[in-house]
């Protein structure tokens, strides 16, 4: 089964989350982007994870979308970050 991510946010690419899932996580869990993307949205004192907010599923496999869940974006917020 193929799990994608996807999201509207224009900070993060499709390639920093996990390609290789074998299960997909349900609606409300969060995903982590990849290791190597850490310090990059760390600089950028973006979150390091998104919640699930709807998951579908098609032929092909699971189409996870990604948000930020309330507490990331106000911790953000608080550090500064550019959000959108």
């Amino acid at each position: 089964m193929k799990v994608q991510f996807r999201t509207n946010l224009d900070h993060y690419q499709t390639t920093c989350f996990p390609e290789n899932l074998t299960i997909p996580p349900r609606k409300g869990e969060k995903v982590a982007v990849n290791k190597v993307f850490n310090e990059y949205y760390s600089a950028k004192k973006l979150p390091l994870r998104l919640e699930v907010v709807e998951v579908t599923w098609c032929e092909d496999g699971v189409i996870c979308e990604l948000w930020y869940n309330e507490t990331d974006w106000k911790l953000a917020e608080l550090n500064g970050a550019v959000l959108f």
